[in-house]
């Protein structure tokens, strides 16, 4: 998309003008639950006095957020100027209370903690149903969704639920290893089920 056309899109789908760059920044911070902080701002231009900030892009994690500046010069016209504000978002997330085994249950090892947003890891604010480690963890440890398998064990019996339309039947199987972010077990007749995780069953969906 040439540069011209990806400015009007961010424009267009920018949150309206705010009194300051902390207003601006807040307006446009996706995370509901997340909070942040302007440390820095740099550029703008000589001669234009701002008086309305917007944020060119959704605020996801910490790091420099461009701002469009509108304003007004000595002579009382109006000018447009852009800055960069360096941002640190937090927001809610969970830490281990103790060293965490591979494939152990995490209800009751985990805490509230407040971690720092940062690009590229996704902080687990909630644990999923039945979650498990999906690696050994130490004490301290703040969670990612990588972190995190939800669940049942290998080996632990599971509902399967097959849904053909309006038709639901619902068989006893034994949870079986699966590709992350799916949930595979082991019918009683020895067929191998793949669907995904709702509300502590599998759910497949036939077409």
């Amino acid at each position: 998309m040439p540069a011209a056309l990806a400015l009007a899109a961010a424009l267009l789908a920018a949150p309206p003008p705010a009194p300051s760059a902390e207003a601006a920044v807040a307006a446009a911070l996706a995370p509901g639950d997340a909070r942040a902080r302007v440390e820095a701002l740099r550029g703008g231009a000589p001669g234009c006095a701002p008086g309305a900030f917007r944020a060119l892009r959704p605020v996801l994690a910490s790091g420099e957020v461009p701002l469009q500046v509108d304003g007004r010069d000595a002579a009382g016209r109006p000018c447009r100027a852009f800055a960069w504000a360096a941002v640190r978002v937090t927001g809610p997330a969970l830490r281990t209370t103790r060293a965490v085994r591979g494939g152990e249950p995490l209800a009751g090892a985990v805490e509230p903690d407040e971690a720092e947003r940062v690009a590229g890891r996704a902080a687990l604010a909630r644990l999923p149903p039945a979650a498990r480690a999906a690696r050994a963890l130490p004490a301290g440890a703040l969670l990612a969704g990588g972190d995190v398998r939800a669940g049942p064990a290998p080996g632990e019996p599971v509902q399967v639920v097959v849904r053909a339309g309006d038709l639901e039947i619902t068989r006893e199987a034994r949870a079986i290893p699966c590709v992350r972010g799916r949930a595979c077990a082991l019918l009683p007749g020895g067929r191998r089920v793949e669907g995904r995780l709702q509300d502590g069953r599998i759910l497949v969906e036939v077409p």
